[in-house]
């Protein structure tokens, strides 16, 4: 009796899935890429990703503080704190 071998491609949806959460990851990234780019080009030196991260959070913290669209102050003061937390990273970064 002769004894073969049968392989299945059970790794094909798993490489499937793998290369979906990649491609997931660079279409997200492509943004982040275009706005390391911008904050490059005004500041007029190279921005690291993590720098952009600091300033687009310090933007969007300052919009929330400074623009109310919720109307608790305990939110307001998280948010001052969220923006002052903000800048200091943008400063030591």
């Amino acid at each position: 009796m002769k004894k073969e071998l049968i392989l299945t491609e059970r790794n094909a949806s798993y490489n499937e899935l793998s290369r979906f959460f990649t491609d997931a990851a660079a279409w997200f990234q492509t943004p982040v890429e275009w706005l390391r780019n911008y904050y490059s080009s005004v500041l007029e030196r190279e921005v690291s990703s993590k720098q952009a991260s600091y300033i687009t959070q310090a933007q969007l913290a300052l919009i929330l503080t400074i623009f109310p669209i919720v109307s608790s102050l305990l939110l307001q003061g998280v948010f001052l704190i969220w923006f002052v937390f903000s800048l200091y990273k943008c400063k030591k970064g």
